[in-house]
């Protein structure tokens, strides 16, 4: 199943939609967010949608045979994750690198970086290179609250989607600062339930800038592979339904405002993110 979130081009204001994508397009399926328990203060970390995915599924599969499609080209295609505890983003973790996995241990990024493809890539320091990382993300969809195997691992899976841990290339500053502008982490179009892949390293990727390919990769070169690293993970946090894991880059270069990124991963999709130059942009950041 690929699961979006949505809004109509018509009416980008409106709140965003849960919609299931088939041939024909997208069929909105919101309806089943009415069964989600209801929530009160704290709010349990983690997304609400994800963790009850299972039980939701049979619904939404109902639902999407019984819903009227809607063409893609008529909609804004969001994050297919709401709300993600936190994102963990492979670090120097292909063969060609060289380093053993597990040596760097992972990077982050802030939540509100999260964009999806309709939200684009905005820019707010263009005076300092911004580089492109696709990559693959895998999306948990249950508490793993203590280390897990793995051989284990995959079952704790939702989905999977295509993804641009973008980054500010670094001049003195942190990797994660560097990592969490607004935007700079992009998943989509949409998410792809794991039982539509069983191996996530069978998988590999085709990326361009505009129209030049820029890299060709399989999943399988990489040295920590996505079951790995969640076992790897385990073994140092609490994973929460929706966490985003990012498989980490082997091809990384700059964009510019006015290009557009595309990464296709086949099984799962193909996402194009045009950068902008945001409107908050800064011509010379503090400390610059």
């Amino acid at each position: 199943m690929k699961i979006c979130r949505f809004t109509l081009k018509a009416d980008s204001a409106a709140t965003p939609r849960l919609g299931v994508v088939t041939d024909d397009g997208v069929h909105d399926v919101t309806q089943v967010t009415e069964a989600l328990p209801p929530l009160r203060w704290p709010l349990p970390l983690g997304d609400q949608l994800i963790a009850n995915l299972v039980e939701l599924r049979p619904r939404m599969a109902d639902l999407a045979k019984s819903e009227p499609a809607i063409p893609l080209d008529t909609v804004n295609l969001l994050s297919p994750v709401a709300n993600p505890a936190k994102f963990v983003c492979g670090a120097g973790n292909w063969k060609h690198m060289g380093a053993p996995f597990g040596m760097i241990g992972f990077m982050g990024k802030v939540v509100t970086a999260l964009a999806g493809p309709s939200q684009g890539l905005q820019i707010r320091w263009p005076d300092r290179t911004t580089v492109h990382e696709p990559e693959l993300a895998f999306v948990i969809g249950r508490t793993i609250d203590c280390p897990v195997r793995a051989d284990e691992a995959l079952s704790y899976v939702a989905g999977y989607a295509c993804a641009f841990d973008t980054t500010l290339k670094p001049e003195r500053e942190d990797w994660a600062f560097c990592k969490s502008f607004d935007t700079y982490g992009t998943i989509g179009p949409w998410l792809v339930t794991a039982d539509e892949i069983p191996n996530p390293s069978e998988l590999g990727y085709r990326f361009w800038i505009d129209d030049d390919l820029r890299g060709e990769r399989s999943f399988a070169d990489l040295t920590g592979s996505p079951a790995e690293m969640i076992a790897f993970a385990s073994t140092q946090m609490t994973l929460y339904p929706g966490d985003i894991f990012m498989s980490g880059a082997a091809d990384v270069g700059p964009v510019l405002p006015g290009e557009t990124m595309t990464i296709e991963i086949p099984r799962v999709g193909r996402m194009s993110v045009e950068a902008t130059i945001s409107e908050h942009a800064r011509s010379k950041p503090w400390g610059a």
